[in-house]
This record gives C-alpha cells, sequence and structure tokens, in this order.
C-alpha cells in the first residue's frame, strides 16, 4: 500500500512520507525495513522489492531486538556542550554531583587543568581554563555524559543499549 501512495502521490516528496511513517506510526513488529534511494525511482524500487520479498541495494532489513520498553542512551559527540551545562544539575542532583565527582577523580592525573572547577563553571561563575580547548571541553563532556547516565540509572531508567557518536562512544563504552 505504501508504494501505491508513493507512487500515485507524484507532489508527495519522500522525505514528508518518511517523517508520517516516523511520527504518526507506533509499531511493535519485529520485522522492519527501510527503503534507501537518491531520488524518487530509487525508493519506489526499494518499496517494491520490499513488496515482491526480494532484496536489492535499495531494501535494508532487520529485527527490532530487546525490550521496546525500554530506552537507548545516545552520547553524542563534540558540539553539544555550552558554557554552564552541568552546574545546574551538579547543585540539584546529589548522583550528578557524585558522578561528577567520580570522573573528575579519575581524569585529574591525565590532565593538567581544575576538573570540578570546569564541570561547575558557566554564567556569573567562568573558568579560569579555556574552555575552548579540546583537550578540555572533551574529558568535561564525558564526565557529563557518565554522569547524566548515573542520574537516569538512579530512577531506574536501564537501557536496552547504549551507543554514541566520536567521543560520545567512549562515554557509552564505560556505561
Amino acid at each position: 500500500r505504501l508504494a501505491d501512495h508513493a507512487a500515485r502521490e507524484q507532489d508527495a516528496r519522500p522525505a514528508d512520507i518518511a517523517w508520517s511513517l516516523v511520527r504518526t506510526r507506533t509499531t511493535s513488529f519485529e520485522h522492519r525495513a527501510a527503503a534507501t534511494g537518491a531520488d524518487r525511482g530509487e525508493l519506489l524500487a526499494g518499496l517494491e522489492e520490499l513488496a515482491t520479498g526480494s532484496q536489492g541495494q535499495g531494501l535494508v532489513c532487520g529485527r527490532a531486538l530487546g525490550d521496546p520498553e525500554r530506552p537507548v542512551f545516545v552520547f553524542p559527540g563534540q558540539g553539544a556542550q555550552w558554557p554552564g551545562m552541568a552546574r545546574s544539575l551538579a547543585e540539584s542532583s546529589p548522583v550528578f554531583a557524585a558522578a561528577l565527582d567520580d570522573c573528575a577523580a579519575a581524569l585529574e592525573p591525565l590532565v593538567d587543568w581544575p576538573v570540578p572547577d570546569v564541570l561547575r563553571s558557566g554564567g556569573d561563575r567562568p573558568s579560569e581554563v579555556d574552555t575552548d580547548r579540546v583537550d578540555v571541553v572533551q574529558p568535561a563532556l564525558f564526565a557529563v555524559m557518565v554522569a547524566l547516565a548515573r542520574v537516569w540509572r538512579s530512577y531506574g531508567v536501564e537501557p536496552a543499549a547504549v551507543i554514541g557518536h566520536s567521543q560520545g562512544e567512549i562515554a557509552a563504552a564505560c556505561v
């Protein structure tokens, strides 16, 4: 039905159809598929492959694994940070603050700057260290990601999986 609709609605943009499928449907189907392509014709070919049971270059099939009720922790790479991002939560969450302290203790022998000062800086409490330095921002962001995971777990949130992009992969491996 999807292939017929996509072929019939010539003005429908593939991105709009994909958005609608993601945002307006919930499924507990074990088997999943995604049609891929650089243009409308390739996407329709992928849908045709799915409908006929064949597998070609324009179709990715798989199975949903794990518990659909459990979340996935996804950690970003560098660039997701801002000054003071950890400060408010560190002041209001003892679990987050303790996790930051644990990360700071692990990082301090490896860096030449005061980890707690950087992690709790921002706003009216500027850091004496240039937080745009890659050797500062990456360990600091790592500590924030690991500490956030500890907070989520303290509330009983256990992930079905943990993944990360770039330096987020390191936090994911530690969580």
